[in-house]
């Protein structure tokens, strides 16, 4: 601000003469005096000193930074309320979980494979207050651990897994929220039963979820809208932005769920309240730079905090009392620096940021920030000097005096990989403090009969020498006691480790062993350290992980190749058997194969490929993947079941973008697909849908054409349909089609991008299998195949075939097959009536009862379109479409399936 000023000064006031002028500012304390020396040309500004900070206990800075990342980038992390344990989301390569403890060291205190989602702002990832529940999601499943072992106290597994998930906890501990596929759910952190579910619109469109200190309030943000759930039950929504412009940055709510801030791509950060029946705008800042990152609220609702970039990027910081900022701090750089996660103290007292920096790859310039409410003055601040990275998450402790951030080794805009945990503390930490750092032995498997000796580590985080009892108990899964033992440490120095071991100990029987390693010390300031339990597997199990293929959706009479992954659960090396059944919606078997692994080492898995099933009919389905092993001891994890759908629609993508293309040449630039129809001609096809990453964005047209040799015969088109868009985006531009084919050829999709279009991008699958069956050119770029993704374009084809598409015949009433189908929330129904007159298109449920009236009156001759929004109007299940003339009484049906 003084730079500003002076700059302004310079402009209204010629220079005095060489010599020394005093110049007065306004300064935080009043009016403060700096000096301005001009020197012929030159001026020399000496500006007041900046304010020392506050002075903090020697503890305070960096206490430690996990480098040992094997590739991996930290996207996500939460840090517990009480600040002594935080989850971080290792993803890319080596993908885990890790655990880790602030007060030990950069050694994860456990890590537990597995790719889990992220999300932007860095905190879809879940602690309670005592750390006692963590959580993070999957595409699969729902995974909650405690801190002390690496072994998930459960899983939940999602009814369909492919897309997206996210998971995170209560303060309090006592529920866990995951969103996936369309559905909230409300599960009971102890057990990790259903509380509740709740349907979300728009699964590919999720962005992350939030929830109050009782898990009571959730709000889970899609890229338009923040949707609120009291208890599973929908409260009213509060947008996001525009459709086209919303966010990536999931809403933040406070501890009671009365107050929730969000922010948008269009600069805007804004607090809401809950009146008792809506959300009441109280305010919206226009801060964004030139848009919101990150959002939070304070527990207490005092206070909010965002981050801005894409360049120059800022925190600021309101009460949550006015929408004019408490102050703004740009320390973070210029070029690429975003500020991309804010967090804050239950009270709002204290404040984290994490940024990405400057590109430059030296400066002091800050990557990492904690601030006191009441002052822009960096407590700690980690600088560009220090860390070449970008920081992604950051969190922060109930009392702020503990801080933790993750991110990328190299800047975010800069390819690479690798990253970084960081561990910060402000103010003193606990006086007297040992607890258990590592177990060496047992380890996650042992067999019956053989001999172990326990061994541990552990470490006085305290600041004086320390003398203790270590105690060991190993219980099996009934809850007995089956070995004890206990050593004695003494005069452990503050900061040091010592090896501790107890008598051998030898499993007698098949069990789930839980080995139990503790520190007694008199007056142990933080107790919450001092327990590590490890898990000891001692037997043989085999079960399912992923059936994929099938995806969620499949298409009639094309055959797909099933395959499952499987896992040896034990601790001894065994042979995998998995039958896979696949049922039709009578729950009838129409396929049903047994394959074996080799021998897999514990913990290992195994994809089996399965023999080509090509589903007959259009309708529900369900695979069934049913694993085994000699002796097997949890029969109960064997069988995992995966529902799918048959439908009309030619599908070559799994239903999930991976990524959005475009050429970006705009000099006649397209994209290719071609399509092999599943049924005997004659053959309709109705409609087609291409994912893109922007609404209302159009191509002026996308074409259908007969194929010509290994090309597409574009002289001489099916049909071309001008200005496709799509509504929402991510989301998929629909169109109508009129076409009927009398041979089996091949059949061409071709978007074309205007002349000036922006960067909109078509939805690319990277799963495997590829179909190879994706291409693209422009005058600049010869037609080609491309081969590492492919391009989410889709066909509607249809049986019904009416006879006014047969050469010569008369104009006839026509019901399109309903598209898509089976759907969701939202379905098209295509009609063509040969005379003008009065028509009727109600939808039935199976019953006979009607729920939806679409059309009811005068119709011109001629195509026509209508659409139903489901909405609660009707359950899942079986519904029918029904046309009727009203003179006449001439009716025809369709069968739709909503899906839950």
């Amino acid at each position: 601000m003084r730079i500003l000023l002076c700059l302004l000064l310079f402009a209204g006031a010629a220079l005095a003469a060489d010599g020394i002028e005093p110049v007065t500012v306004a300064g935080p304390a009043g009016d403060e005096v700096y000096f301005r020396i001009t020197d012929g040309d030159r001026v020399i500004e000496q500006f007041p000193a900046e304010p020392a900070p506050p002075r903090l206990p020697a503890d305070t800075g960096v206490l430690w930074v996990d480098r040992n990342h094997r590739a991996g980038i930290v996207q996500a992390l939460a840090l517990a309320g009480d600040g002594r344990h935080a989850l971080a989301n290792w993803y890319l390569n080596a993908e885990r979980a890790a655990c880790y403890r602030i007060l030990a060291d950069e050694t994860p205190l456990w890590e537990s494979p597995g790719a889990f989602a992220w999300a932007y702002g860095g905190q879809q990832a879940g602690a309670s207050g005592d750390g006692g529940v963590l959580a993070l999601s999957s595409s699969a499943a729902a995974v909650r651990w405690g801190r002390t072992s690496p072994w998930p106290e459960w899983r939940f597994n999602y009814p369909a897994a492919g897309l997206n998930g996210f998971a995170r906890c209560s303060r309090d501990g006592s529920v866990v929220a995951a969103v996936q596929g369309g559905v909230l759910f409300g599960l009971d952190a102890a057990s990790g039963d259903t509380l509740w579910t709740a349907p979300v619109p728009e699964p590919t469109r999720l962005q992350g979820l939030d929830l109050s200190d009782d898990g009571s309030i959730v709000a889970v943000t899609v890229y338009d809208s923040c949707l609120v759930y009291e208890d599973g039950a929908r409260r009213a929504g509060i947008p996001v932005g525009t459709s086209s412009s919303g966010t990536q940055y999931a809403a933040a709510v406070s501890g009671d769920g009365d107050l929730i801030v969000t922010g948008d791509y269009q600069g805007r950060c804004r607090l809401w309240r809950w009146n008792g029946s809506s959300y009441d705008l109280q305010w919206s800042a226009q801060v964004g730079n030139p848009w919101i990152a990150g959002v939070n609220i304070s527990r207490d609702g005092s206070t909010i905090a965002c981050g801005t970039g894409y360049n120059d990027g800022k925190l600021c910081v309101f009460d949550s009392s006015s929408a004019t900022p408490l102050w703004v701090y740009q320390g973070f750089g210029s070029q690429g620096a975003y500020v991309a996660s804010v967090a804050l103290s239950a009270d709002g007292s204290r404040i984290a940021a994490a940024s990405w920096g400057d590109r430059a790859p030296s400066g002091t310039f800050k990557v990492l920030t904690v601030h006191d409410r009441g002052d822009t003055t960096p407590l700690v601040a980690v600088t560009r000097d220090q860390e070449p990275g970008s920081l992604f998450a950051v969190d922060i402790s109930d009392d702020g005096q503990f801080v933790v951030a993750g991110g990328k080794a190299v800047h975010a805009q800069i390819m690479g990989n690798g990253g970084e945990v960081y561990a910060v503390i402000v103010g003193a930490s606990e006086p007297a403090n040992v607890g258990v750092q590592s177990v060496s032995v047992p380890g996650r498997h042992v067999r019956v009969g053989t001999g172990y000796t326990p061994a541990a580590v552990v470490a006085n985080y305290g600041d004086a020498p320390a003398s203790f009892p270590v105690q060991l108990r190993i219980f099996d899964d009934r809850d007995s006691v089956v070995h004890r033992d206990s050593a004695a440490v003494s005069g452990l120095a503050p900061g040091g480790t010592a090896p501790v071991g107890f008598a051998q100990w030898t499993p007698g029987y098949y069990s789930l062993y839980r080995c139990e390693f503790w520190t007694e010390l008199a007056g142990d300031g933080y107790p919450h350290d001092d327990t590590l339990v490890v898990p000891s597997r001692c037997y043989h199990d085999a079960m399912p992980l992923l059936i994929l293929p099938p995806t969620e959706e499949n298409t009639v009479n094309q055959p797909l190749v099933p395959v499952v992954r499987v896992v040896n659960s034990g601790s001894y090396p065994d042979t995998v058997g998995c039958r896979l059944v696949i049922e039709d919606s009578l729950g009838s078997p129409v396929y049903s194969e047994r394959l074996v692994t080799p021998a897999l080492p514990p913990d290992s898995s195994a994809a089996l490929q399965f023999p080509t099933f090509t589903p007959a009919d259009v309708g529900r389905y369900r695979a069934v993947a049913v694993t085994g092993t000699g002796d097997d001891y949890l029969p109960g994890n064997d069988t995992l079941v995966r529902p799918f759908l048959s439908t009309w629609e030619i599908i070559y993508d799994d239903g999930g973008w991976n990524a959005f293309y475009w050429i970006g040449r705009l000099d006649n630039d397209k994209f290719y697909v071609r399509f092999t129809p599943t049924l005997e001609p004659p053959l309709a096809l109705t409609g087609g849908r291409v994912m893109v990453n922007m609404a209302n964005t159009p191509f002026d047209y996308v074409m259908v054409c007969p194929g010509s040799g290994a090309k597409p015969d574009t002289l001489n088109p099916y049909q071309v349909v001008t200005n496709v868009t799509a509504p929402v985006a991510p989301g998929w531009a629909e169109f109508d089609l009129d076409i009927t084919l009398r041979d089996t050829g091949n059949v061409w999709m071709v978007c074309h991008w205007p002349t000036g279009s922006p960067a909109m991008g078509i939805g690319a699958d990277d799963a495997p299998p590829l179909d190879l069956r994706s291409y693209l050119s422009s005058n600049q770029d010869t037609f080609q195949l491309w081969t590492r993704h492919d391009w989410m374009m889709r066909l509607e084809q249809s049986p019904n075939v009416g006879t006014a598409e047969l050469p010569g015949a008369a104009p006839a009433l026509r019901l399109d097959e309903p598209r898509p189908n089976p759907f969701r929330d939202r379905v098209t129904l295509s009609y063509q009536v040969p005379n003008p007159g009065r028509y009727r298109l109600a939808l039935f449920d199976a019953a006979g009862r009607r729920v939806a009236l679409l059309v009811d009156g005068p119709v011109p001759a001629g195509r026509h379109q209508a659409r139903w929004d489901a909405g609660r109007a009707a359950p899942a299940g079986l519904l029918f479409a029904r046309l009727t003339r009203l003179d006449t009484g001439a009716t025809l049906a369709a069968k739709l399936i909503r899906l839950d």
